[in-house]
Formats: structure tokens, C-alpha cells, sequence
């Protein structure tokens, strides 16, 4: 019964639009759910808050990494919600931020050109505002917050280049950020000259922004997530050799240490650069 459900929801993710490579790292995911309640004689029907932390700690004893765990219990959760739905349980048991495994805080990540190529060229089978958001981020280093509650009038054509107006980024502080890509910097004029002033730009949440990122990720296999384009945005910044405080501020960052630590994801001469700078 329970493997009849997990093929009636694959179905349903294809029916609604979902890649191949999606449906497939779901079923995998879910693979293991199945696994876990027929080898511990666990009722699908009858999981709680207890039985779903023992699913988590039994994920962690297979020797997957914090990752992997995570994005497992996040598909088990929506899968419940999909048996919600078709009255099968009456709740979901899994509640992601209770079962989240702690995973390790490295250095920010910046996508490499092959991972940029991989994600980029998925995009373009994305609803065109998600996918214009998406690049939006990497062309200005806006969190994801900022990007979905950009409004139009904050796209400002100002000396010859596009910049954003950020009215409340982390800690409620503003600032003007510049899109360094051309092609990004016209079509977000274009888009915004379509928008009624006052909406959010894109029309998605934070949220929707990071479901689709965890499709992306799922889609090419790249550890895809929404701050690797800020990541990504501010290690290109320091390879142009801008100033470090340049980049401290077009960031938001309140903290220069903070933006020192793009400098050290950067090539050796990068850092060098920006230590230098910093000590002038």
C-alpha cells in the first residue's frame, strides 16, 4: 500500500510539471521511507513525532551526510502532505525543522564555471520570473528575502547602469546595490516597466525561491542553493579586484569580517589583494 502511494505521488510531481531528474531524486528519498517502515514494522498511517525522529536517527546511522538526511525527511514531509491531502492520515508527522540535522558551516561557497553553466542552463525550463529572480541574485548578491520583496520602482535606471534600491536588507538597513550583468540589468527594466508599482516584483515568496532551488539542485546534481549565488556574486566582485569595503557595502554587510571571508574563498592573489586593502 504505502509503495502504491509513493508511485501515485511520482505521478502527481510529473502531472504538475516536475523535471525527470526531480521525480527520480524523490523516489530515491522516499525509497528509503519505505525502507525504514517495513524493516522497524512501522504503519505509515500511524507515524508521530517520536517514530519520525527515530526515521531521522536512523537515516544518520546509514552513514548519510547531514545533507542527504535533510533533504530526505524534506521529501517525507511532502509527501505527507500530499497523503494529507488525499485524506489517507489525518496530519503530518514530520515537522523538517525539529528533524534537521546540523550540518557543518564551511567557508561560502561560490558556484565554479561548470556548476554556473549546469545551474544556468536548467533555469531556463523555470517559470521565467523565478528563473529572472534566481539571476538576479547572481548579478547583484541579494539574499533572498531582498529578491522576493523587491518592488518595481525599486529598479532604477541611474549614470548609464541599473541599480536596486534595497529599502530594508538585514538589520532594516538600505542600500543601492549595481547589476553587473548587462543582459539581466535590460530585461529587469523591462520586466518592472510590466509590474503595477508597489507589488513584489517576481510575485514568489522566499519559500517558493528556495523549492525551487532544492528543484534545481535535485535536477543537476549541483549542491544548488539560493545564497551560493550571493556567494557567488561577491567572490566575482574580489577577483575584479573591487576594494573589499566596496564589497562590504553593496553586500550589506555590517561586519567587514564578514565580507573578509569571501576573500578567502577566492584565488591566493584575491586574498593578498584584499588583505592588502584592508591594511591600507
Amino acid at each position: 500500500m504505502l509503495e502504491e502511494l509513493i508511485d501515485e505521488y511520482l505521478q502527481e510531481l510529473q502531472i504538475t510539471g516536475k523535471s525527470a531528474k526531480t521525480v527520480e531524486a524523490y523516489r530515491y528519498h522516499l525509497a528509503k521511507f519505505a525502507r525504514f517502515c517495513k524493516e522497524n514494522e512501522y504503519d505509515y498511517r500511524q507515524m508521530n513525532g517520536k517514530e519520525s525522529r527515530a526515521f531521522r536517527n536512523w537515516l544518520v546511522e546509514l552513514g548519510l551526510k547531514p545533507a542527504s538526511v535533510n533533504a530526505i525527511t524534506a521529501a517525507t514531509k511532502s509527501f505527507y502532505d500530499f497523503l494529507v491531502e488525499e485524506e489517507h492520515v489525518k496530519g503530518n508527522p514530520i515537522i523538517s525543522r525539529r528533524l534537521r540535522v546540523a550540518e557543518e558551516k564551511g567557508l561560502p561557497s561560490f558556484l565554479t564555471e561548470a556548476e554556473e553553466e549546469k545551474v544556468l542552463a536548467y533555469m531556463e525550463s523555470l517559470p521565467y520570473h523565478v528563473s529572472l529572480a534566481f539571476r538576479t541574485m547572481l548579478a547583484t548578491g541579494l539574499r533572498v528575502s531582498e529578491a522576493a520583496n523587491l518592488k518595481p520602482e525599486e529598479v532604477l535606471a541611474r549614470q548609464g547602469g541599473v541599480f536596486l534600491r534595497v529599502k530594508h536588507g538585514k538589520g532594516d538597513k538600505g542600500r543601492l546595490v549595481p547589476v553587473i550583468d548587462a543582459d539581466v540589468a535590460r530585461e529587469l527594466l523591462a520586466f518592472a516597466k510590466e509590474k503595477e508599482q508597489g507589488e513584489n516584483l517576481f510575485g514568489v515568496t522566499s519559500g517558493t525561491l528556495k523549492w525551487y532551488a532544492q528543484e534545481v539542485r535535485d535536477a543537476t546534481g549541483v549542491d544548488f542553493h539560493s545564497h551560493r549565488l550571493r556567494h557567488t556574486f561577491a567572490t566575482r566582485l574580489l577577483a575584479q579586484g573591487v576594494p573589499i569595503d566596496v564589497v562590504q557595502e553593496v553586500l550589506g554587510h555590517s561586519n567587514i569580517n564578514t565580507t573578509r571571508k569571501y576573500a578567502k574563498t577566492a584565488p591566493e592573489k584575491i586574498f593578498q589583494l584584499a588583505a592588502k586593502l584592508d591594511e591600507e
